[in-house]
């Protein structure tokens, strides 16, 4: 018993002060936005490593699939130039369909955003569009209808 008790002592001092290697990369950033809710992390993070993002969206709803991307993201920089957008290119054709969230049903999405390792430090804002189905007569779909989010790109 002893000896068990002097292994759990020499373990726990040699877990203190012990750190993850590599840069530090911090935090979540999330949103939301009607029947949107979207999360970055992480929220700090150094140029080249990746950006996970992570979309919720809550029905009752009625979306398109098939073959259109439903989900359009993008990153802009401090001076809204477009650093990054998937899908690239974007991809059509003419088999169109949609899905219907009852009441209280959810649809998560996720992307990855890998980051340039030639990004420079600053904030970037993640942009998006959810290809929801229009009823017939609504005109012109918008251009974004996602939670902005901000990341920081760090020194």
């Amino acid at each position: 018993m002893r000896r068990f008790g002097l292994i759990l002592f020499v373990l726990a001092l040699a877990g203190c002060g012990a750190q993850a290697a590599g840069p530090s990369q911090s935090g979540t950033v999330s949103g939301s936005n009607g029947p949107f809710h979207a999360e970055a992390s992480p929220a700090q993070l150094h140029a080249g490593a990746t950006v996970h993002l992570t979309l919720t969206v809550t029905g009752p709803i009625d979306y398109e699939i098939g073959c259109v991307q439903t989900l359009h993201i993008w990153a802009e920089d401090n001076n809204h130039r477009q650093v990054w957008q998937q899908p690239v290119p974007a991809i059509q054709c003419m088999a169109l369909g949609h899905k219907v969230l009852n009441a209280g049903e959810t649809a998560t999405l996720t992307a990855d955003w890998p980051t340039s390792r030639y990004l420079a430090p600053g904030s970037y804002s993640i942009h998006g569009l959810f290809l929801t189905v229009l009823p017939m007569g609504a005109g012109m779909r918008v251009r974004e209808n996602l939670p902005l989010l901000t990341v920081q790109v760090l020194a």
